[in-house]
């Protein structure tokens, strides 16, 4: 779009005249020069018309005369003493060259935007994401008015030679930054697999399990302080994972390995959906500071056209926050369904580990048992005459057994176990631990009696070895239930306080 214009005029005095106009976009003015007959030669007027016009040094002869005016919308171009031949050719330059400014106003502005990027982009010793991404923002920006036409071609490619050289130079920080990062992360996963290869050979020599669990799963909480590349993190996670599963066939404990893994997947999920949202809202904050920014610049703006354009804008930039905010929105709701789902698995691998536990007290329990009765049947010979002589001494009138009067013996101490279980849990219900204290006591002394008689025949104490394990079980089920009736009844008790 041409910045100057030649054509013939007139004077009030209805003298003929060579008028020639030029923008000067930068000021907002246009240069009007006149040459009255005398000095417009043909000659002169074609080097207007074929060089000034492109922008080449032309020499004016003497009695020209100039005249500065400032550019507007509604006021005329030419002052009212001077006619022109064709005035739409006026008219039209006139409202070309309001737009012409607009834009040169517009790319002032972005050349502004890029030389600070530039002072950013220079003061940088490493690569910074945030800044690849304002700046990626502000190219989109520029682009979008260079094919909406609002910037001239030479405009933008100006531009785009400034910003391209900024993208290259975060490109090779980047480039450092992913060389030193993969060199970092081949470095941690080398020390973690020589953990991972200890802990795995200690699993091989039989060695506690259970510190060992806790060893990975320590090794496994601390990875995610850590960055690593995409392979070098895969690497890691399958060595922890292979190791879980060895360790999860000598223990056969599946379902806490399992619920572990799922919480710690669900933890980086959330790890990572934290980050992602801290990017959007400082994405939605730029934005937010660029708004304002135009808000501003929109409310001096200087003639109808260019309040257009800034509004448009405006509204370019109020659109993209609203859609930067619903995704922020939607961000956040994954985020609380992470924490909800975190929790719960959390409460499922405590419940597996105190199962666990319990599984493993059992069973100690059981083998304590088995032990004191296999070592106290190598006493059974010498002592069988007087267990016979014992067993017909209590033979009852009707020809009870020895073992039905023992297993009815028993019954007895059974419900003597349950009731003074009820009877404990009824006098430390504030405690809990004193409960299983108390039950596990009487379940130990019901054993040691039940070990004492099991003395007497191998019959008996296959027979009382198998009760005892029916008792370990039904009162370990009684204590939980007296355990459960108590949290509801603190439960109900705190309630009731709370209402009060």
């Amino acid at each position: 779009m041409r910045r100057k214009l030649v054509l013939w005029g007139s004077n009030e005095k209805d003298e003929k005249l060579l008028v020639a106009l030029e923008l000067l976009e930068k000021d907002n003015v246009v240069n009007i020069y006149t040459f009255p007959e005398s000095v417009a030669t043909e000659e002169f007027y074609k080097a207007m018309s074929e060089k000034w016009k492109d922008d080449e040094e032309i020499e004016f002869p003497a009695g020209y005369t100039k005249i500065e005016r400032k550019l507007s919308v509604s006021d005329s171009i030419l002052p009212d003493d001077i006619k022109v031949e064709r005035p739409d050719l006026i008219t039209r330059a006139q409202a070309e060259w309001h737009f012409v400014v607009l834009s040169s106003k517009l790319y002032g502005m972005y050349k502004t935007e890029l030389e600070e990027f530039k002072d950013k982009v220079d003061s940088l010793s490493e690569y910074d994401n945030v800044m690849w991404d304002e700046l990626r923002g502000f190219w989109g920006k520029v682009q979008t008015q260079v094919n909406e036409r609002n910037l001239f071609r030479e405009q933008g490619a100006a531009l785009r030679e400034k910003a391209n050289h900024l993208f290259d130079r975060l490109k090779e920080l980047k480039k450092s930054l992913e060389n030193e990062f993969e060199s970092q992360s081949k470095q941690y996963a080398e020390t973690f697999a020589t953990e991972i290869a200890e802990i795995e050979n200690k699993i091989d020599k039989g060695l506690g399990l259970n510190p060992l669990f806790e060893d990975l799963k320590k090794i496994q909480v601390k990875i995610r302080d850590f960055k690593f590349t995409k392979e070098d993190r895969d690497d890691v996670w399958n060595k922890i994972d292979s190791a879980f599963k060895k360790l999860k066939e000598k223990r056969g404990s599946a379902a806490q390995t399992h619920q572990f893994g799922e919480l710690a997947r669900t933890e980086a999920r959330y790890k990572g959906l934290i980050g992602a949202i801290q990017k959007m809202q400082n994405s939605i904050n730029f934005d937010q500071k660029d708004l304002e920014f135009e808000a501003k610049r929109a409310a001096n703006s200087e003639g109808q056209l260019e309040a257009q354009l800034r509004q448009a804008k405006l509204n370019m930039i109020n659109e993209r926050i609203k859609s930067k905010q619903e995704k922020l929105e939607d961000m956040n709701k994954t985020k609380a369904e992470l924490e909800s789902r975190m929790e719960r698995e959390k409460k499922k691998l405590e419940k597996v580990h105190k199962q666990e536990k319990i599984e493993e007290a059992k069973e100690t329990v059981k083998q304590k048992i088995a032990a004191d009765i296999s070592e106290n049947a190598k006493a059974r010979d010498k002592m069988s005459d007087k267990l016979e002589k014992a067993a017909s001494e209590m033979q009852p009138p009707k020809k009870e057994s020895f073992v039905d009067k023992l297993a009815g013996s028993f019954g007895q101490l059974v419900e003597d176990v349950m009731d003074t279980a009820q009877a404990v849990a009824t006098v430390v219900s504030e405690n809990m631990d004193d409960v299983m204290e108390k039950a596990e006591d009487l379940v130990d002394e019901a054993a040691d009696k039940l070990a004492d008689v099991a003395k007497s025949v191998d019959k008996i104490a296959d027979q009382a070895a198998d009760s005892l394990g029916k008792t370990m079980d039904a009162a370990s089920e009684k204590v939980e239930e007296i355990k459960d009736d108590l949290t509801k009844d603190k439960e109900q008790k705190k309630g009731k306080s709370e209402e009060e």
